[in-house]
């Protein structure tokens, strides 16, 4: 791996880990002890798997990798307009998106990336089912935000998180399809996000 990459990894890998530190331990934080768990349990992983990821063997173009942004964005709004008191079904729900999330990303180990690029392919666990588990469970987090406000407030980063993500699924295959592991991954799980829907 080139000496740039491996210090961004580097740097990129800390500073998220220090996320969980900083989101776990801050006095400011009212969200509930299972929803600020989850989160920390999110930015250990990611962070985590950035120190020690595979060197990329494709780069996604400047297009595909804007296209991936307002995804990850979204998910952040979500979480901040949500309420500070969250019922307890909608902390299961968030909890329930995490551990899929976090258990998807685990699955893809060293070749896990956040902008599109090919580092690998993966086929087994979440995986087996929808092409990506990991996406999956980052809506099912946003939908439990949604569950937390009364009235339609919360409905705008739900509304945007759909689009978006499916924005950031087709730039990603479109990278991911230049493997020709992928690309035979592709044949044998149909579906992107939800079995029997897309």
């Amino acid at each position: 791996m080139p000496a740039a990459e491996r210090c961004f990894n580097l740097l990129l890998g800390l500073s998220i880990l220090s996320w969980a530190v900083l989101g776990w331990t801050t006095t400011a934080e009212m969200r509930p002890l299972l929803v600020r768990g989850v989160i920390a349990l999110l930015h250990v992983v990611v962070g985590t798997l950035i120190l020690c990821r595979t060197r990329v063997a494709q780069h996604g173009s400047w297009a595909s990798c804007l296209a991936g942004v307002p995804a990850l964005l979204t998910a952040g709004w979500a979480l901040q307009a949500a309420s500070p008191s969250w019922p307890l079904p909608a902390q299961m729900v968030f909890a329930a998106g995490g551990v899929l999330t976090a258990v998807s990303f685990l699955w893809l180990g060293r070749c896990f990336a956040i902008l599109p690029a090919v580092r690998g392919t993966i086929t087994g666990g979440p995986f087996r089912i929808v092409r990506h588990p990991a996406y999956l469970g980052e809506m099912v987090m946003i939908a439990a935000c949604w569950m937390t406000v009364s009235g339609a407030s919360q409905i705008g980063p739900l509304a945007a998180a759909i689009p978006f993500v499916v924005l950031r699924i087709l730039a990603e295959e479109r990278v991911l399809l230049t493997s020709a592991a992928y690309a035979e991954y592709v044949q044998q799980v149909r579906w992107r996000l939800i079995p029997l829907l897309w």
